[in-house]
């Protein structure tokens, strides 16, 4: 037997103001992350860091990110997503403080990026759960889908703070910068969420869901979610992903460096090649989802497609031009965008109906960057050893298993979905 839900959503005319706010916050928030990754090469080239060394200050921070995601995703469906956002913006603001205080004292560094990695994760599940449950259903699907532009807009904007910085001043700048922005960032959000949700107790309008049949059986356990809606594997998935697309971003620069000897510099501001192509992968991806895809699976396993054809021909190319290299890797990681706005974007709306959206959500990027960890650590330890031909191999093994995995879920979760 299938029940009806009601909840209270934001005023229509604040929607897109709603989306706004939060995805700001989330976009100043992601400085305090990238932070690290863009000026790693330089640390490496100016400290005297050994790339295995850099990577576990990345590694460590991306195992405790993931493990809180946990927390947070649990936490996101019970409490204020205005006071995880801005508790997360704000202890990241005053960590990466610390980084470009620290005088490059490997253990200070590493200690005050793992502590970045619980503050880090206060922040996409409650905003998944403000995209799914809080922006009235019109707005919604657009919501998160707009979402996934947050991601690229905020690499951009970090490397090119970090090229400009790293040219003019030096690493250190580029942490204490990125805590300005999240100060008055954290500030601003706090001020503007306040208004929305007194405007959307007294004025919000009421929602009313009713629960499918498939719907009304996943409720209970996490686990049950997942197992019900064909799921339970795109977890596996998500890690695959997150060390694809983390471990094409974070190293990119060092690889550019190494390969074709470009200095720190200028492989930071190629780099930012990677995040423009990957907005425009974004409105590419959600036109396709638009008029192409109705199972968010079927379209994960396309794009990783796409994404381990180049890879795979970055494999037999090498590393004999950089032109080729930086169009391959490039086409791979704007591919990867297609993959992550189907599963860590839309995929959580279809949960929001039953009040799960956020703790899925934590479920899906906590594995995504289980999978970032690996990538932090893996690729520098494989590319040190073996080289980087070998460690673009490393990753098409698991462009593969994201790929295999989605194709098995595919026919459970085209009977789990809701039309939105």
């Amino acid at each position: 037997m299938s029940h009806t839900l009601m909840r209270r959503v934001c005023p229509p005319r604040y929607a897109t103001r709603l989306f706004c706010i939060t995805a700001g916050a989330y976009i100043a928030g992601l400085f305090g992350r990238l932070s690290y990754a863009a000026v790693m090469a330089d640390l490496i080239a100016q400290e005297g860091l050994g790339k295995a060394e850099a990577g576990l200050i990345g590694t460590l921070f991306f195992v405790v990110y993931g493990v809180c995601q946990l927390l947070s995703g649990f936490l996101g469906d019970k409490v204020s997503p205005k006071k995880l956002i801005f508790t997360g913006v704000l202890g990241s603001a005053i960590l990466n403080l610390g980084m470009g205080l620290s005088g490059a004292s490997y253990p200070v560094m590493l200690v005050l990026w793992t502590a970045n990695g619980i503050f880090q994760s206060f922040l996409w599940s409650p905003a998944a759960r403000v995209f799914s449950e809080m922006i009235p259903p019109s707005y919604r699907k657009r919501a998160c889908a707009n979402g996934a532009t947050t991601y690229p807009i905020a690499t951009i904007l970090t490397y090119l703070f970090a090229s400009l910085l790293l040219k003019f001043s030096g690493w250190r700048a580029d942490f204490i910068v990125s805590s300005l922005i999240m100060f008055a960032a954290a500030a601003v959000f706090w001020n503007r969420m306040s208004f929305y949700e007194r405007e959307t107790e007294a004025h919000g309008e009421i929602e009313e869901i009713t629960l499918t049949s498939v719907e009304d059986a996943a409720q209970g356990s996490l686990l049950r979610i997942l197992v019900v809606s064909g799921t339970l594997l795109t977890v596996l998935g998500a890690v695959s992903l997150g060390l694809l697309r983390d471990g094409i971003q974070s190293w990119m620069p060092t690889y550019l460096d190494e390969c074709f000897s470009l200095g720190a510099s200028l492989s930071v501001a190629l780099s930012i090649v990677l995040p423009v192509f990957n907005l425009i992968g974004v409105y590419i991806s959600k036109w396709i989802a638009n008029h192409f895809v109705h199972n968010e699976l079927a379209g994960t396993a396309g794009f990783m497609a796409v994404a381990g054809g180049a890879l795979a021909v970055l494999c037999l190319t090498g590393t004999s031009n950089a032109i080729i290299s930086l169009t391959l890797m490039t086409l791979s990681s704007t591919a990867l965008v297609g993959a992550n706005l189907m599963i860590i974007n839309l995929m959580p709306i279809h949960f929001g109906a039953i009040g799960r959206a956020s703790s899925v959500t934590g479920v899906f990027n906590s594995a995504c960057y289980l999978g970032s960890a690996l990538s932090s650590y893996g690729i520098g330890f494989v590319s040190e050893h073996w080289g980087w031909t070998a460690a673009m191999a490393f990753l098409l093994v698991f462009a593969v298993l994201t790929l295999v995995t989605s194709l098995i879920g595919v026919r459970r979760w085209g009977k789990y979905r809701r039309p939105i």
